[in-house]
């Protein structure tokens, strides 16, 4: 390990100091920007939250009315909307600035299917959507009018991100293709090729595209998932692709385990010029990475967590969410409980402070 990733691994090592169980399971977890709260999206169509302006975090009453899955969900830059999208295609609007939840506006239709992935612009003022139906779509965050829709996508789109300095969109799907949009006009503005991230195995499509990230600048586009080994039970190695934004150029390409850890669920790209992000396995098996693009090793990396699908960072207090899934968990029934009832997954939340904050605190 260098200097330079030794004094990133002491700054930045995560301590965990609580852990919050989901039950159901949740998909994602997103701070609040106050770091007072966080929010969940739920398998059971609840947005679920926590306080923790407490030294013990305390559940709230979740938010409700909901249909399906709740994998899309984010927090205005200002903190006074939270958004929502499910597997019904459901996108939903809170309003978060007073002691109780309102709901602002909801869409029932706003895509035909699995509404996957959803952000923010920097002034809060637009949302991107992207699900199923193979559409991307920008509405305005007042009223959840739409404004844009972006269509060109042969397969299901996994992500969308705005990027934070210009008007652009970029969207990726399961075949490995991430698609540069003009935020003003819908226009394709070129394609950036991931195909690497997926693999026709056996007539079962395997891998693309699960997440996006560009760094704070948009100098960076980070392209994740996994290089695909086999279908059936996937076996591949999870992967980020990093692009420069301005050429389109691919300047690294970074392996973060075994075949068996499968996919990249989640990055962050960290003003320190390093990548933290969640990787997804089989059997059971999870990692939580931090690495520099340049460097061989990550200079932090933990496989103590199952199956982690979400990472979030709230830098000010520098607090660290991972959504992971309950040790021992089992999808096809044959683990009976004492009393003969088969036991459903939960998330475990697990909650962790960065050593750089606690350093600056003390």
């Amino acid at each position: 390990m260098t200097d330079a990733s030794t004094d990133l691994a002491t700054r930045f090592e995560p301590k965990e100091y609580a852990i919050l169980t989901a039950d159901p399971q949740v998909f994602a977890a997103r701070f609040h920007p106050s770091g007072k709260l966080l929010a969940a999206g739920g398998f059971d169509g609840r947005v679920r939250l926590w306080d923790l302006s407490t030294e013990e975090p305390k559940e709230l009453p979740a938010l409700t009315g909901h249909n399906g899955w709740i994998q899309a969900i984010a927090f205005s830059p200002d903190g006074q909307r939270l958004y929502a999208g499910d597997s019904w295609g459901k996108l939903s609007a809170w309003d978060m600035s007073g002691g109780e939840p309102q709901l602002v506006w909801s869409l029932d239709g706003a895509h035909d299917g699995w509404l996957r992935d959803l952000d923010v612009n920097a002034d809060g003022s637009r949302l991107v959507t992207c699900g199923r139906d193979r559409v991307v779509r920008i509405w305005t965050t007042v009223d959840g009018a739409p404004l844009l829709e972006f269509r060109g996508h042969d397969t299901d789109v996994y992500s969308a991100r705005f990027h934070p300095q210009q008007p652009f969109v970029v969207s990726g799907d399961d075949r490995g293709l991430v698609k540069q949009w003009s935020a003003t006009d819908a226009r394709v503005v070129r394609e950036f090729d991931a195909s690497v991230l997926y693999l026709e195995h056996r007539l079962q499509d395997v891998g693309g595209v699960r997440t996006l990230a560009f760094d704070r600048m948009g100098g960076q586009l980070a392209v994740g998932g996994t290089i695909p080994k086999n279908g059936a039970t996937v076996q591949g190695t999870p992967s980020i692709l990093m692009f420069d934004f301005e050429t389109g150029e691919l300047t690294h390409t970074l392996n973060l385990g075994d075949a068996n850890h499968c996919f990249v669920h989640e990055i962050i790209l960290h003003e320190e010029g390093f990548v933290m992000a969640v990787t997804s396995g089989t059997p059971g098996q999870g990692q939580v990475v931090f690495r520099r693009p340049g460097d061989e090793q990550p200079f932090f990396t933990t496989s103590k967590l199952s199956n982690c699908h979400s990472i979030h960072l709230h830098e000010p207090s520098g607090r660290l969410a991972v959504v992971a899934t309950n040790r021992g968990s089992n999808g096809n029934g044959r683990q009976l409980g004492k009393d003969g009832e088969y036991a459903g997954n939960n998330s475990p939340i697990h909650l962790f402070r960065i050593a750089a904050a606690l350093m600056e605190r003390s």
